[in-house]
């Protein structure tokens, strides 16, 4: 068992109807992993420098991981209107691409922000230019 202490959604604020106080001290007091860790202490299964030393290890993978994908080239553009829903293509998103079709169309390679832009996607914009 344990205590919800951040509200259902971003649209949810869970203090006007409990006070702040209590989720504060549920969260200091009964903060599950917490309570995990000085279980595992206890047992002599864990300790503060075992985690330190995950933590860096951790850190370390996941720059290593952004460094790299900071090299790769972003998805071709028209990704980002494909496989979002399930069936047909709202109304909206059909708007949007041809919004960015004419904006490319205007902007994509005779201003030198788009091009600089578009040279960082696959295809550089223009898989949209071709539907």
């Amino acid at each position: 068992m344990t205590y919800r202490v951040g509200h259902h959604s971003t649209s949810d604020d869970s203090f006007a109807y409990r006070p702040r106080q209590e989720v504060e001290d549920r969260k200091r007091l009964d903060n599950p992993i917490a309570r995990f860790r000085l279980f595992l202490e206890s047992r002599g299964w864990w300790s503060a420098d075992e985690e330190e030393a995950l933590k860096t290890r951790l850190k370390d993978a996941v720059m290593r991981s952004f460094r790299r994908a900071e090299t790769l080239k972003k998805p071709e553009l028209h990704e980002m209107f494909t496989e979002v829903y399930g069936g047909e293509e709202p109304w909206n998103i059909k708007e949007q691409r041809e919004e960015l079709k004419g904006l490319l169309k205007k902007y994509g390679q005779a201003w030198e922000p788009w091009r600089n832009e578009l040279k960082k996607y696959k295809g550089e914009g223009k898989e949209l230019l071709e539907d």
